[in-house]
């Protein structure tokens, strides 16, 4: 077997973004200077190494930016984007044909796992997954975001299966295809139109064109 494992990102992955959008206006308008100031601290975050506390870190750039003391920056944190905010996915569902999807490739003999910069357990509940996902983690916990090769390295790891033999299926180019191909993964690109010189090994708009193109390949020789 060829591919013997598929990890996924979730967000924009698993679901549209424009619902997340649509659905988070209300914490967006409630709260615009944290939403402005911790988007910009994770763009610089990624850029970091080595990091050897993530939350720190984070609480601390996000401190200096709003001008507040890495306790209250950390507590902001902690209170609204890990919780209330998180609390707005309750409504979101996911893209159409995603358990279906999930189903046939673990009737297939593949192993299922999801990685995502933020927290997911509760994500995977919402969207009615969380029984078929073998392992879900926050790149978090490895110390570091996407598109840094920790997170895809964890996964190998997690699964005890070679990053050759795994398929990383994501929205976005640049963390998700990229940085699964630094590792050695194969790459499925969840994108309406395939890009110039994409690296991708498929690009795929609808979940039943990605099942069929992953049952392919894992049963390749």
């Amino acid at each position: 077997m060829d591919i013997q494992a598929v990890g996924f990102d979730l967000d924009g992955t698993l679901y549209p973004n424009y619902k997340m959008y649509l659905h988070s206006i209300p914490f967006f308008l409630a709260h615009p200077r944290l939403v402005r100031h911790f988007g910009k601290i994770r763009r610089v975050i990624r850029t970091i190494r080595p990091i050897q506390n993530f939350r720190r870190l984070q609480a601390e750039l996000l401190a200096g930016s709003l001008r507040l003391s890495t306790e209250q920056a950390a507590e902001l944190i902690e209170r609204n984007i890990y919780g209330r905010w998180e609390e707005t996915f309750r409504r979101i569902p996911a893209f159409a044909g995603v358990r279906e999807t999930l189903e046939r490739l673990r009737e297939g003999g593949l192993r299922l796992a999801v990685i995502s910069d933020f927290p997911v357990h509760r994500k995977l509940e919402y969207l009615g997954i969380a029984d078929l996902i073998e392992f879900a983690f926050s790149s978090e916990e490895t110390g570091y975001l996407k598109p840094n090769p920790e997170p895809f390295l964890s996964l190998s790891q997690r699964l005890d299966i070679p990053t050759d033999k795994i398929m990383y299926v994501g929205n976005n180019y640049k963390y998700d295809i990229l940085g699964a191909k630094e590792v050695g993964m194969r790459s499925a690109h969840l994108s309406s139109k395939r890009m110039i010189d994409s690296k991708a090994d498929l690009t795929f708009s609808k979940y039943g064109e990605l099942r069929d193109a992953i049952l392919k390949f894992a049963h390749s020789s």
